[in-house]
């Protein structure tokens, strides 16, 4: 078992949880997290009681302003 930290937990202006990723080239072991991720974020908003929850992943630093549009329309 091991612990996870995420890069940034950013709260987006629509009150949505986005946990956000900085990556170079991806391994089969990122592959593999974001996969888990997205379980885990589908279970979570599922639940309902956490509020809305969604995941993404930056390889390049400027992806990150279209990525934070994207999860806060």
């Amino acid at each position: 078992m091991r612990k996870y930290r995420p890069d940034f937990l950013i709260r987006l202006d629509n009150n949505k949880m986005l946990i956000l990723e900085t990556k170079g080239p991806q391994t089969d072991q990122d592959r593999t997290k974001a996969i888990y991720m997205q379980e885990w974020v589908n279970a979570v908003n599922e639940h309902g009681g956490f509020g809305t929850w969604a995941h993404d992943i930056s390889l390049r630093p400027q992806e990150i302003k279209d990525i934070l549009y994207r999860h806060n329309k």
